[in-house]
Formats: structure tokens, C-alpha cells, sequence
């Protein structure tokens, strides 16, 4: 028995491993390719890349809620015994959804190409290709996960990363690298990674699910967290559609050069932070929850206190040397901006304990008052103060999520 035990402990820190080893790989390549393509680009350039990218995220956050969330769920159980058939009607749905982005970012390139917004124009040509491809990527992936195998989703990342950097780096050798051939190769590295991990998940007899019965399943389920994630996309997003509106492109482009440094921690925490809902719902009781998250919170406070002190130590220095002096203008922001993961930790934190008690509507409500505020307050502040202004509200507003998030998770706790 105590060998049964130990073998089953082995295997499951063996499967955590993987999992965090495929979320690095993923965020690093974020990481990575946000900062190269910051070096390699010109500034507008740069600044409609991370235009278009914010736009697409909106769009990443609808297919999340109704394909991924919902598929990690049934097809761990309901939908287990035949996965590959249910996979398939999901796969159907996505490049039907896929098409239809893929048009509108190709009807929004040819309007911006036309009315001579040539970068922004470029930038939507581009994620018209690269659009299905990655989200076929998020959505492949998470099967893996269904399977429970992490390792097969990390080796995919791992693809992943090489694939883009690779393709990346001939590109910007043959003086090829733009915009829009950045989102090119990003489609083809993560078409040929999602295929890769399909041909490891191929099922060994073909299995048949009805496509009405797995679309009111994810309807139903996704909804909530469709609302919650379209209001959580506004307060980190939306300046990056208000700084092109009012101050043009490289104001865009400075904004996600500082965004960029504050990466590492967000997902860091991001990562840490998926293990606390299985956490607290298995310390529900009230002392127990309330224990638990206060413990977590003192941990990712601490964590996002000693970022906070490296750059403000080494913000300038850091910013000269990932963008080869580009955007060391911005680095005075820097130690304004290093505060937000103190704000996010809360967030992070407080998001989790609503969610262990079953209410995603008490969620969806504080990203709705989050979205508001920056929606409004937001809006003034970039228009009138540019990137500065971006800079305070994005720390403004999430000081206000902060306090939101801990109210309504104390009210429910």
C-alpha cells in the first residue's frame, strides 16, 4: 500500500512538473518574442503589432470561455470515453469561429491599408492568418490536459518556441520581418506545434458525440466566464487601442516595452495562482479558507514587493539593454508601473476565493466595475496625460479592482 502511495505521489509531482515546465515555456515565449520584436521592429511598427495582438486577445478571451474552460471540464468526465469524437465537434466550432475572425481581421487590414494606415493595415493582414492557427494552438494544447498529460503540452511549447524564434530570426536576417510576417510565422509555429500534439492524442477507434448536446454544455457553462473575461480584457487592453487613438503608434509601442518587464512576475504569480481554487475549495470552511488566503496573499505580496525593488533599482538599465536604448524615454514609468503586481496579487487572490465558493457572478461583477472604470477614468487620463496618463490608470484601476475583489471575496467568505 505505502508503494502504491509513493507511486502515485511520483506521478502526480511528475505531471506538476510538466505543468509548470509547459506554462513557462508559453509565457517565456511570450516573453521572448514581445522583446525581440521590440529590438527588431521600428517603433509604429512595434506599436500596431501590439495594437492588433490586444485585439485579438478580446477575441482569445471568447474562445477560452466557451471551447477551453468548458472542455477541461467535460471531457474529464462526461465526454471522456470519447474524447476524440468531442474534440472534433469542438475543433468544427473553432474554424468555423476561426473563419469568421480571420474575415473581419482581413476586411480590417484592407480598411486601415486603404485609408493609409499602412502598420495597422499590415498588423490585421497578418492575424487574419495568424488568429485560427494560435487559437487552434490554446485549444489542442489544453487537451493534453484532459488526458492528464502535461508533458505532451510542454513538449509542444517547447516546438512552439523554437519554431517562432527560428522562423523569427530568418525572417529578420533576410530583412523580411514586419508586422504582419511576424503574425505569419507565429501561425505557422503554432499550427505545426497544435498538429504535433494532435498526432501524439490521435484516438485508435473514431468516436461520435452530437455537436447540439457539447454546444449547450459549453453555452452553458462558458457563459459567465465569457462575461467575466470580455470585462477583464478592458482594464489591461483597452490603452493600448486609446494610446494609437490620441498619441499615435509609438506611444502604443512604449506602453508595451514597460508592459513587457512587468511579464515575468504576472506570470509567475498567473502560474503560482492556479493552484489556489483546488486549494481553497478544499479548505472551504471559513477559518480555514480565510487562513489559507490570507498565507497566500502575504507569499505573492512578498514576491511582487521584491520586483517592485529591482526595478526600481535597475528599470533604466533594464530597459537599455533589452531594447538596445529604443524606449529608455519610458523608464521613468518604471517604478510607478512596478507597483501593479501589489494591486494584481490582491486580485489574484481574492478572484480565487470567489471562484472556490461557486460565485463567478460576483466575478464578472467586479470586472464589470473594473472595465467601467477604466473605460471612463481611463479614457481622460490617456487623452489628456499619453502614456503617463495609460501608466496612471492602469494603476489607478487596479487599486480599484483591489479593493473590489478583497470586499466581495470578505463578503462571501
Amino acid at each position: 500500500m505505502q508503494k502504491l502511495f509513493s507511486s502515485q505521489a511520483l506521478l502526480w509531482a511528475g505531471r506538476g512538473f510538466w505543468a509548470v515546465a509547459d506554462q513557462a515555456l508559453f509565457a517565456g515565449t511570450n516573453f521572448l518574442v514581445s522583446i525581440l520584436l521590440a529590438r527588431w521592429l521600428e517603433p509604429a511598427a512595434y506599436g500596431a503589432f501590439a495594437t492588433a495582438y490586444a485585439v485579438f486577445l478580446l477575441l482569445g478571451t471568447l474562445h477560452t470561455a466557451l471551447w477551453t474552460e468548458p472542455m477541461l471540464v467535460y471531457g474529464s468526465g462526461r465526454f471522456r470515453e470519447v474524447f476524440g469524437g468531442y474534440q472534433r465537434v469542438l475543433l468544427g466550432y473553432h474554424w468555423r469561429f476561426g473563419a469568421l475572425i480571420g474575415l473581419m481581421f482581413l476586411l480590417l487590414g484592407v480598411g486601415f491599408w486603404t485609408f493609409g494606415g499602412r502598420e495597422m493595415g499590415f498588423s490585421f493582414l497578418g492575424l487574419a492568418v495568424a488568429a485560427p492557427a494560435v487559437l487552434y494552438l490554446w485549444l489542442v494544447r489544453r487537451g493534453a490536459y484532459v488526458h492528464l498529460n502535461p508533458r505532451l503540452a510542454a513538449l509542444g511549447g517547447g516546438l512552439y518556441l523554437s519554431l517562432f524564434l527560428g522562423l523569427a530570426g530568418f525572417l529578420f536576417r533576410a530583412q523580411l520581418l514586419n508586422e504582419a510576417t511576424a503574425f505569419l510565422a507565429m501561425a505557422l509555429a503554432s499550427a505545426l506545434a497544435a498538429e504535433a500534439i494532435r498526432w501524439r492524442l490521435r484516438e485508435r477507434a473514431p468516436t461520435q458525440v452530437g455537436p447540439s448536446e457539447v454546444w449547450a454544455l459549453h453555452w452553458g457553462y462558458g457563459r459567465w466566464a465569457l462575461l467575466a473575461g470580455a470585462f477583464s480584457w478592458v482594464p489591461g487592453n483597452i490603452y493600448y487601442l486609446l494610446l494609437p487613438t490620441f498619441h499615435g503608434l509609438e506611444a502604443a509601442a512604449q506602453f508595451k516595452a514597460l508592459m513587457n518587464l512587468l511579464m515575468p512576475i504576472l506570470h509567475f504569480n498567473g502560474a503560482l495562482g492556479s493552484l489556489l481554487v483546488p486549494g481553497m475549495v478544499r479548505a472551504k470552511t471559513g477559518d480555514d479558507l480565510k487562513r489559507f488566503a490570507k498565507l497566500s496573499l502575504l507569499v505573492f505580496l512578498a514576491l511582487a514587493l521584491g520586483y517592485w525593488i529591482v526595478l526600481t533599482a535597475l528599470g533604466r538599465e533594464l530597459m537599455e539593454w533589452l531594447y538596445e536604448g529604443k524606449y529608455g524615454q519610458a523608464s521613468v514609468w518604471l517604478p510607478w508601473l512596478g507597483v501593479l503586481p501589489l494591486f494584481a496579487s490582491v486580485v489574484l487572490v481574492a478572484g480565487s476565493v470567489l471562484r472556490a465558493l461557486e460565485k463567478p457572478q460576483a466575478v464578472a461583477a467586479a470586472y464589470g466595475l473594473m472595465a467601467g472604470f477604466a473605460a471612463t477614468v481611463g479614457v481622460a487620463l490617456v487623452r489628456v496625460h499619453g502614456l503617463g496618463g495609460a501608466v496612471q490608470a492602469l494603476l489607478l484601476t487596479n487599486a480599484f479592482a483591489a479593493f473590489a475583489f478583497w470586499r466581495l471575496a470578505k463578503g462571501k467568505g
